[in-house]
Parts: C-alpha cells; structure tokens; sequence
C-alpha cells in the first residue's frame, strides 16, 4: 500500500492509504499541476476501512506526500489546433470577363518578371509576377473591395476604415512553386490581414498540380503561431476567389505544364488586405 498525506494552508494534513497506480493518485497528480487555480478536488478518502468523500479546494492543497515517493508527471497540455479557415467563391467574373483577364495576361508575357521573397533566400519560391495593373480590363479590385465588409465578418478580423489594398499578378509554368510561408512574418509585411487570390487559366487546363495548401496552426505564445501537420488544399480553378487570413502559413505545391507555353500556366491575380501603418 501506499501512504499518502495532503498538505493543506495553515498545517492542515489528511491522511489516508491506497494501492499502488489507484485512480487517487492521478487525481492528486491533476491537482498538483493545477494548484493555485480554481476549482475544487473532489476524492474518495478511505480511513479505518471506511470510505468517505473530500471536497478540497485546489488553492488550498500545499503538497502532497506519498510512501514509498511516487513520482507525479507533469500535465502536458495538449496544444489546441486552429483549422485553416478560408473563403472560397466559384464562377467570380463572367465568362468574358475572365477571358478578358487572361488574354491581357497572355498579351503581357514579356513584362513578367521573377518572383521574390523577403529577405532574398534563393530557391524558395519559383514563379513570375507583374505589380502594375492600372489598365487591367476588368474592375477586379471593386468587385474584391465590395466583398470585404462581409469577408472580414466571417474571419472575425476588423475591416478598418483606411485600409491598403495591394495587387498583383502572378503565374506559375512548369516547375512552379511557393514553398511554406504566411504573408505577414516580415517588418515590411506585417500590417497584411487578409490574403485573396483570383484563379484564371485557359479551358480545359494544360497543367496539373499548383494546389494552394493551407496548413492548420497552433498558438506557440500570443505573438507566435506555427503550422502543424493537418491542412486543406485547394484546387487552383479557373474563375474562382479565395480569401483566408494572412497569419496561416500556406504553400503552393509544384505545377506540372503539360506544353511548357506561356499562356497554358497556371494564374492568378492576388494581394492582400493591410491595416494602415502606424504613424
């Protein structure tokens, strides 16, 4: 048998025996790890051959000695998983319109050029990108704008009155990708809230692959969330609008062209939400 004796605030002490591995002390291992918060420890005591019930405050339990020493593990708390939530609206544009999009795309093939990332590595991303847009033939950035206040609700994210709108356009040929990443971890990004992405590519698509993967996250402190291993794809469809939070790391994984043309990749035009600078 194993002796247990609980010291409480102000000297107080109960005693009382029990088998080894008995369910009393995990109990007590539970409360131990949670001393000083509250609630309150409900046990089976059993003295003389009687059993009886203790109801003990948490905040009140000082220690907890066992003979033979029983060693308590620590509580692990299980870490809680956010799932990746996203926005995703099919047949965005007309037909016309999201034709119109992809021939000026088409018509300004030599103006695209190399993809960046922050901070320069090399390697980690693999794409071409255009940033002015002035005379794109399709008010694409009204249509996103008109969306907002709804988009914004859904997230739970505040839409302020200022905000910064960013877009540009973006394709991936054969062998394109966009490695693991969120779109707001850098000085220069971080006033980014909100992603979309707009989907265009000629019918029926020349390319596979290219499947935007958002990865779930967990809370490492309240300033620092890290991806896990669960996450959603989503498929790159032609004429289709997706928003999801910045903070969510994503991926674009490896597009496979099938003719190696210009015009058969795989587009989009997207950008991001920004709250206003602080000045």
């Amino acid at each position: 048998m194993t002796r247990v004796r609980i010291l409480l605030r102000g000297g107080h002490v109960y005693e009382t025996s029990c088998a080894p591995g008995a369910a009393l002390l995990d109990d007590l291992a539970k409360i131990v790890a949670s001393a000083g918060n509250a609630g309150v420890a409900n046990l089976e005591m059993e003295q003389n051959g009687t059993k009886r019930g203790l109801a003990i405050p948490y905040s009140q339990i000082v220690a907890v000695e066992t003979e033979p020493p029983v060693v308590f593990q620590e509580n692990q708390k299980t870490a809680t998983i956010y799932p990746s939530p996203y926005i995703r609206i099919p047949g965005f544009l007309s037909d016309d319109e999201n034709k119109a999009v992809l021939d000026y795309a088409v018509h300004r093939e030599q103006e695209f050029q190399a993809s960046l990332v922050e901070g320069g590595a090399s390697g980690y991303r693999h794409s071409q990108v255009i940033f002015k847009l002035d005379d794109l033939p399709v008010e694409l950035e009204q249509r996103v704008r008109e969306l907002l206040p709804e988009v914004c609700a859904y997230f739970k994210l505040e839409l302020p009155a200022n905000y910064d709108f960013e877009m540009q356009m973006t394709t991936h040929g054969d062998g394109g990708y966009f490695k693991i990443h969120n779109d707001n971890s850098t000085p220069r990004t971080a006033t980014r809230f909100l992603t979309y992405i707009y989907y265009f590519h000629r019918q029926p698509a020349a390319f596979s692959g290219g499947g935007l993967r958002l990865y779930d996250d967990s809370r490492a402190d309240p300033n620092n969330w890290v991806p896990v291993a669960t996450f959603t794809e989503i498929k790159p469809e032609n004429n289709t609008l997706v928003f999801f939070p910045s903070r969510h790391f994503h991926e674009v994984l490896p597009t496979l062209s099938r003719t190696g043309n210009f015009g058969d990749g795989r587009f989009t035009i997207n950008g991001w939400i920004r709250r206003p600078a602080r000045t």
